[in-house]
């Protein structure tokens, strides 16, 4: 159970930095899935996490293991992505964002 936790939350860390990074790099924000994709594995790889490992399902590479977590990571990002469009009630404009983000006005 605490293997999906891990999985699930490094979804939300995934998310919320892709989002963060995409908004403050505009040429950034046309490669989001690649990014996404990128730090996902990139997390799993780093913290060389297996839920495999965790849930004591024998594979034959470990390393595969790794990298098959870390696109569980960037595939749990899109469940986050529709939970936050449901709890803003702000509907993304397309499937690549959380929709248009507006500069706070000076009063």
């Amino acid at each position: 159970m605490y293997d999906f936790a891990v999985v699930a939350l490094l979804a939300l860390a995934t998310l919320k930095l892709v989002d963060y990074v995409t908004d403050v790099v505009e040429p950034v924000r046309k490669f989001r899935s690649l990014l996404t994709f990128v730090v996902a594995i990139g997390a799993a790889v780093a913290l060389d996490y297996s839920v495999f490992a965790g849930w004591g399902v024998d594979i034959r590479n470990a390393d595969l293991g790794t990298w098959i977590t870390g696109f569980m990571v960037a595939g749990l990002t899109v469940p986050w992505r529709a939970v936050f469009g449901y709890l803003t009630h702000d509907r993304a404009a397309s499937d690549e964002t959380l929709g248009e983000h507006t500069q706070i006005r000076a009063a």
